[in-house]
């Protein structure tokens, strides 16, 4: 038999099953593996990437990532690099009164950024206490 990818919901009571126990993830790739971990307990074959066990984990309540940013000569994003949803820009006021945009924000998960330290570099996961 070859890899199988497990539903969401199972990712999910097991994203949250592992964060229950460690509290804080400093890696997408450390969630990962510790996802895959708990996943190969109930089938040898499942397996997850990163990104999929990061996008999971933002469905959780009560999850909190933080994004550590680098800068990049890229264009701004169009989409959100952690959840992929539409960024909505920030506005600031130059010596001469104009607005302009400083940065930009993520209404669903929170990401934010400048202009310039936008490419995302690390993500922490934390879980919050209910």
């Amino acid at each position: 038999m070859g890899v199988r990818i497990p539903n969401s919901e199972l990712v999910k009571r097991v994203v949250f099953y592992t964060m229950k126990r460690r509290g804080m993830v400093h890696t997408q790739e450390e969630l990962a593996e510790l996802v895959q971990k708990e996943l190969k307990k109930l089938n040898k074959n499942f397996s997850i990437t990163p990104q999929r066990s990061r996008k999971i984990a933002l469905q959780i309540n009560n999850m909190e990532i933080t994004v550590k940013t680098k800068k990049s000569k890229k264009s701004r994003p169009k989409k959100c690099p952690v959840c992929g949803n539409k960024l909505k820009s920030i506005y600031g006021k130059n010596l001469l009164d104009k607005r302009i945009t400083v940065g930009f924000r993520c209404k669903i998960c929170g990401y934010h950024a400048n202009e310039k330290f936008f490419a995302p570099m690390k993500y922490e996961f934390k879980l919050l206490k209910r």
